[in-house]
């Protein structure tokens, strides 16, 4: 019987076939209640169950996974990783509708946390640490919004410490939520906790996935998350990282209403390291320069620096056609810098009208 049900499953994957899901179904569905078709003295496995439950998920039928799934609990079932699996396909059914329900994200958090404290302890059941962070992450996603980041540290804090407990290969990955539990944690405002995590997350993002730790760079210096002497010392050794702290530590300023006098000093120091980069030929360097040129130009235009906007966005005009997608953007920021450059003209042209009056005569 087994076999009969897992060709079914395989052909409503293969095909997407309705038919095929439901019949599988069917016979697993008499097959727990004892009134198969097939010989009672059949195997049946209640893997099978969590199979059934992946596959009507997959094909958008939560009713046929939910009652798979309370068949499964309800069975005395080896311990197997299709526990953890079952925990994963309940934590899916009950997903929050939207970022408002609290209640219904506990609780489908806790199915996620059940089979990450079922698998974290097998070494052969680590995929299914790594699936659950995937899933986990999508079901999130809306709670990433003003208000509601700390609802996510806790859950997302020992995510971050299973899969470094795991050793989880995908380093990018965890670089990746490493990233999103400090922007946690600092728009909670948990800075302490947020600069205790930078001591672990940064080194392990500068070793593992360096293409990545100018974000966290940045986010240490806007908010302070380390001692000014070391950020100077860190962006002594790269020219990304220098116009990132210039960039930034203006952003904090500008966010405690306490810009410098000489912003556009600042902003064209940044500017002059921009020209330092070398070996622009290598695709990885290019696309760099040209996303530190793009972040300069709409910061500078922010600041109303026109001047700095402006050339920044003549040298990306030059560079532009090497990376795809960055037309668009780059047609924005153009935009309003048009219009701010009018707005400037226009009020130039109105001061020399107004000077170039004569001066009444009496008479």
């Amino acid at each position: 019987m087994d076999l009969v049900i897992t060709q079914e499953l395989a052909r409503a994957e293969s095909q997407q076939d309705p038919a095929s899901l439901k019949k599988a179904y069917e016979l697993i569905k008499s097959a727990n209640s004892g009134k198969s078709e097939f010989d009672p003295s059949e195997s049946f496995s209640p893997d099978l169950f969590v199979l059934c439950a992946e596959q009507a998920l997959k094909m958008g039928q939560p009713e046929v996974s939910e009652d798979c799934i309370q068949m499964y609990f309800k069975v005395k079932a080896p311990v197997t990783q299709f526990l953890g699996r079952a925990h994963l396909c309940r934590a899916q059914l009950c997903a929050p509708q939207s970022a408002e329900n609290l209640e219904e994200f506990e609780n489908c958090v806790t199915q996620y946390m059940k089979a990450i404290n079922f698998a974290k302890g097998e070494p052969r059941y680590y995929f299914l640490v790594y699936n659950a962070s995937v899933l986990y992450w999508q079901m999130v996603r809306p709670f990433l919004k003003p208000g509601y980041h700390h609802y996510l540290i806790p859950s997302l804090s020992q995510i971050v410490n299973v899969l470094s407990q795991t050793e989880e290969e995908d380093k990018e990955w965890r670089a990746e939520l490493m990233l999103e539990l400090l922007e946690c944690y600092v728009q909670a405002g948990r800075k302490e906790e947020a600069a205790r995590f930078c001591s672990t997350a940064a080194p392990f993002i500068k070793s593992h996935v360096p293409q990545k730790y100018r974000q966290v760079f940045s986010m240490m210096v806007r908010h302070e998350l380390m001692d000014g002497f070391q950020l100077k010392e860190e962006m002594r050794s790269s020219i990304s990282l220098s116009i990132a702290f210039y960039i930034n530590m203006l952003k904090a300023k500008q966010e405690q209403n306490d810009l410098p006098e000489d912003v556009s000093v600042v902003l064209r120091k940044a500017y002059r390291h921009l020209g330092r980069f070398t070996h622009l030929h290598v695709p990885s360097i290019r696309e760099e320069k040209m996303l530190l040129l793009f972040e300069l130009a709409r910061f500078s235009l922010t600041l109303k620096c026109t001047e700095i906007s402006s050339d920044c966005l003549s040298d990306l005009k030059k560079m532009e056609s090497a990376v795809s997608g960055f037309v668009t953007q780059l047609a924005g920021v153009r935009g309003v810098l048009t219009m701010r450059l009018d707005e400037k003209r226009r009020k130039g042209e109105a001061g020399t009208a107004v000077a170039a009056e004569p001066p009444s005569v009496e008479s």
